[in-house]
Formats: structure tokens, C-alpha cells, sequence
């Protein structure tokens, strides 16, 4: 998956943010919505126009949710990353994880 594609996505979640119609979504669903595996049918109801995920084919967003599922397990949040109460940070914070793994060391 392209750097370019995460950050896409990373700029709409982070609009989404912005504007403060997704504060009440939890970090609590967005974890559930990433261990049920249906993180992104649930992003394209719940942000409906705030988001574009057509820039991801299937194979993009099953990559992502294989890797937001190791991030899950492995990760804690609030300690590695500072993320304790909202969903969006997470899942932004995700992105930039997964950033931070495919540039070359």
C-alpha cells in the first residue's frame, strides 16, 4: 500500500475530527469496529460526506485492517501514542504507524 494512500485518508479523518460532529465516537467503538472487522462499512456510515475511501480498493482495506488488528492486540494506545478517549485520534494514529513501518530504515 502507497504512503500517499495513508496519508489520504489521514487528512480526512483528521478533517473529520476537526469539525466536531465525531467527538461522541469512542475509542472504545473504534476498537470494536477494528476487532469485528468492519471498520470501514462503519466509517462510510458514520461520516458519511466527511470521509472519501475510494482512493482504498478491498485489498487496501483488508491490509489495514489486518495491520489495525496487530496494532490493536499489541499496542497500548494511551502509553505508545497518547490516545485514550477518541476514535479518530486512533485511528489516525494507526495511520501513522503504519507510515512510520513502510519508509525504508
Amino acid at each position: 500500500m502507497r504512503i500517499t494512500s495513508l496519508t489520504f485518508l489521514a487528512f480526512y479523518l483528521n478533517a473529520a475530527m476537526d469539525c466536531g460532529r465525531y467527538d461522541d465516537l469512542t475509542i472504545a467503538e473504534a476498537k470494536s469496529k477494528i476487532e469485528n472487522g468492519n471498520i470501514f462499512d462503519f466509517l462510510r456510515q458514520r461520516l458519511g460526506n466527511d470521509i472519501d475511501l475510494s482512493i482504498l480498493t478491498k485489498e487496501d482495506e483488508a491490509e489495514l485492517l489486518a495491520e489495525w488488528q496487530d496494532l490493536l492486540a499489541a499496542v497500548n494506545a494511551r502509553r505508545k501514542m497518547g490516545i485514550e478517549m477518541r476514535g479518530l485520534p486512533l485511528l489516525i494514529a494507526y495511520l501513522l504507524e503504519g507510515i512510520q513501518r513502510r519508509l525504508p530504515r
